[in-house]
């Protein structure tokens, strides 16, 4: 089934807000969209879409953080100057500042949780969303491909990568084997919105 244009817009804007991309919740394996696994809930797929081009481009809009969030993150903020090697309190930092669309807070606290436990998949795709976010795509490249050789069948971060090269940097080939290689680990991957990833590259192929 042919994907309209807009279908395609809608994928690259759900990975822009981060939603086939945090959390390593595995975008979708069987049919699902799991969009919890990025928190933002819009995946890009677009395409593809986590973004689409004119879409793809556009920062998230900014947002006011509610006051619960900040209460969290001004908590964890003291705690972990507290308690700096504590791994877990990092991400978590993280994932609020991700949640929240603050993407170089984000970038800071996931840095110093993979200095405490580098090589974390999950956390970096996390840190490469937030990459992309801030505009360094080819930083959140290099970092999902840190995620695939950290985890091979790590299937989120080959998803994103081919986001990145597709719609950021125009290395639709590139971009075009990464999602390759998604499907040869799992034939029946879909996007966050439930497109087959088969499908969305049969089309973009074609283009």
């Amino acid at each position: 089934m042919a994907l309209s244009k807009q279908e395609l817009r809608e994928i690259a804007a759900l990975v822009e807000k981060g939603a086939y991309v945090k959390r390593s919740t595995l975008y979708v394996a069987v049919g699902v969209a799991l969009l919890a696994g990025l928190y933002a809930g819009n995946l890009l797929t677009t395409v593809f879409t986590h973004s689409q081009q004119a879409a793809v481009h556009q920062q998230a809009p900014a947002q006011q953080v509610p006051p619960q969030q900040t209460g969290q993150i001004l908590d964890l903020e003291e705690y972990v100057q507290k308690h700096p090697e504590e791994h877990a309190a990092w991400v978590k930092l993280g994932h609020l500042y991700f949640d929240t669309n603050q993407p170089r807070p984000a970038i800071r606290a996931y840095e110093k949780a993979l200095q405490i436990k580098p090589g974390d998949a999950d956390v970096l795709t996390d840190l490469g969303v937030m990459y992309r976010r801030d505009h360094q795509h080819r930083r959140a490249v290099e970092t999902f491909d840190q995620a695939i050789a950290a985890d091979p069948s790590h299937e989120v971060s080959r998803f994103n990568k081919g986001i990145v090269l597709y719609h950021d940097l125009n290395r639709k080939e590139e971009a075009f084997a990464a999602w390759q290689e998604l499907l040869r680990l799992n034939p029946e991957a879909r996007t966050p919105g439930g497109t087959p990833v088969r499908d969305m590259l049969r089309q973009l192929q074609g283009q």
